[in-house]
């Protein structure tokens, strides 16, 4: 099989994934796509197609200080930015070893390197996730039960919802949904 040949195989499968993805969100939320949609249909535009969180910004009140906080705390800014840089130097690597000892050309080793780091991308998110999750916790532990339930609740208001599978795709933060489940289930095992 010829490397366009295999490629195009990926690229064609990549867009059909999305597009059943696409497909599935719209059913599962009934909220409309737009040319967003669209964009995060194509190779290489969707890795850098904006996915919008929130319908209005959210109020800032202490559950969500104690949470920047809990960041701030847990060094998560400085594990986050170690994370990216250590998938930015894979990537330079990946890329160099394609040109260099493929022989591909430069369309070839960018089409690769998109397809290679969408599960890296799925990874840096579910990690992303679990430092929301104790930045959460850290937050519900200052402030207690109610306090974070409302504040949820607030920003339930005003964020746009979106499935677990969409939002671990695309998104660097969970949702409101899975965070207060993550909360809410904490908090009985602790009990």
């Amino acid at each position: 099989m010829s490397p366009w040949l295999l490629l195009g195989t990926f690229l064609v499968v990549e867009f059909a994934a999305r597009l059943v993805l696409e497909i599935r969100e719209r059913r599962l939320t009934q909220m409309p796509g737009g040319i967003f949609a669209v964009l995060r249909l194509i190779p290489l535009a969707n890795d850098i197609v904006p996915l919008p969180e929130n319908r209005k910004t959210p109020t800032e009140n202490e559950f969500v200080k104690k949470h920047e906080e809990g960041h701030k705390e847990l060094r998560h800014s400085i594990l986050r930015n170690l994370a990216k840089v250590a998938l930015l130097l894979l990537a330079v690597w990946l890329f160099a070893f394609l040109l260099a000892s493929h022989g591909m050309s430069l369309i070839q080793s960018v089409l690769w390197l998109h397809l290679a780091a969408i599960p890296f991308r799925i990874i840096f998110h579910l990690y992303c996730w679990h430092q929301e999750y104790e930045a959460d916790r850290y937050a519900f532990e200052k402030l207690g039960k109610k306090v974070a339930k409302a504040a949820m609740r607030d920003l339930a208001e005003c964020e746009i919802p979106y499935t677990k599978l969409f939002a671990v795709v695309y998104r660097e933060h969970p949702t409101v949904a899975i965070r207060s489940q993550k909360i809410l289930n904490k908090e009985i095992k602790a009990a």
